[in-house]
């Protein structure tokens, strides 16, 4: 009878070793009583500021942009339009990279300092550059490079990198763009974490029900984190982790029941 308990303690030890791999694919894990950052209005009002490394799509057209009206038109020979520098990006502009020292180099003026500047204050500050060297000159420029990152904390640890390609895009927005909130997360534990010049803010969501609807509608940051907690369920991960304990211990039984026969 001792004998038969050899293979159970061999297993259950086996268990309480590997039983730590469940749900260990989890991040961002909060204490309960973790003070969540109170989402508010006031934070739908502020604007994208150009930062370092931040891609600018530049563009640059004289008298006022009058060209840009007819750009597209087949007979029109775009004399005025003119696109200067990098590499050319398919919404007919180019590509100028943000340095390290908050600079870009452009055509003509040289190195800028745009950092701390929202597109349309960038665009009315290089109007006044270009103004030297051009007639009333209009200036197109977005931020290219802005994203956000969504894990979606299922097992299959997928993660996405989704552009914000409008301006003011929304968590609904994002989540529709990633494609939904997938069956096996919870849509009552979102986190939302944000960098801010106060240090980092972790907001929680919850779009289970209707009042959800405001914090829907919360406008995205560039480089937010969007973490969509998974539904715990936990017998489906202990069958995974256990089933190669359950193999070894019957081998083991196999073989203890064998040698038994021989030694009687």
């Amino acid at each position: 009878m001792k004998y038969i308990k050899i293979p159970i303690y061999t297993c259950l030890l086996l268990f309480l070793f590997d039983s730590c791999t469940i749900n260990s694919n989890r991040m961002l894990r909060t204490p309960k009583d973790y003070q969540f950052d109170t989402i508010t209005n006031l934070m739908n009002d502020v604007e994208y500021k150009i930062a370092m490394n931040d891609q600018l799509i530049f563009q640059l057209y004289t008298n006022n942009g009058f060209q840009l009206i007819d750009m597209f038109n087949e007979n029109s020979t775009n004399q005025n339009r003119m696109m200067m520098g990098g590499g050319m990006n398919g919404n007919f502009g180019i590509n100028y990279m943000v340095r390290q020292d908050s600079l870009v180099e452009l055509p003509i003026v040289g190195d800028v300092n745009l950092v701390g500047q929202t597109a349309r204050e960038a665009e009315l500050y290089l109007e006044e550059l270009f103004s030297e060297f051009y007639v009333d000159p209009y200036v197109f420029l977005r931020v290219n490079s802005r994203r956000i990152f969504l894990f979606s904390g299922s097992t299959g640890g997928e993660a996405q990198v989704i552009p914000l390609t409008f301006n003011n895009m929304t968590l609904f927005e994002v989540l529709a763009t990633a494609g939904g909130i997938r069956k096996d997360n919870n849509a009552r534990k979102i986190k939302i974490i944000r960098k801010t010049k106060e240090g980092i803010k972790i907001f929680k969501v919850d779009l289970s029900t209707i009042d959800g609807i405001q914090s829907g509608n919360m406008i995205m940051q560039s480089h937010d984190i969007i973490y969509i907690q998974p539904n715990i369920n936990i017998i489906p991960e202990i069958m995974e982790d256990i089933n190669p304990i359950l193999s070894f211990a019957s081998t083991i039984s196999l073989l203890w029941l064998a040698l038994t026969q021989f030694n009687p």
